[in-house]
């Protein structure tokens, strides 16, 4: 079976002419204007109020990162990142410790769920490309005396 390209056609109207009077002008899209507000960082607080102004990110990513899942997933999502596979993950994760905390399954869950937040942060430049994350388990919440 051969198959045939067909030349591209050229405009009926000349460069130098007008459009007609009904005619529609098509002019070239403006660029959406920028969106105030503090710059995304993953170093950034989104719970932190309004007057603190977010800190810039360093000019090397760091080499060493802690950070729980929540917090792992603010930072990609600050940074622009998709979170939604981290989310399933951290879901069969947290069903598997529920069943099994010292179990083969649950540590083999943890370690994928390690690997993709390492993965997205070096993607976002929030971790350094040879850098190693260690993923916190969630604070415990805490008893208050009195």
């Amino acid at each position: 079976m051969k198959l045939r390209l067909w030349p591209w056609r050229r405009p009926s109207e000349p460069d130098g002419e007008e459009p007609a009077v009904g005619e529609d002008v098509a002019e070239p899209p403006t660029p959406a204007p920028p969106r105030p507000g503090r710059p995304a960082s993953a170093f950034a607080r989104p719970y932190a109020p309004e007057e603190e102004a977010a800190p810039m990110l360093p000019a090397e990513p760091p080499a060493t990162v802690s950070l729980t899942v929540d917090e792992a997933k603010a930072a990609i999502r600050a940074a622009g990142g998709d979170v939604i596979q981290i989310g399933f993950l951290a879901n069969a994760y947290r069903r598997q410790r529920e069943e099994d905390p010292a179990g083969r399954e649950t540590v083999a869950a943890r370690q994928r769920l390690s690997e993709l937040v390492a993965r997205r942060l070096k993607d976002r430049r929030l971790l350094a490309p040879e850098g190693r994350l260690e993923l916190l388990e969630a604070p415990a919440e805490r008893e208050h005396a009195g």
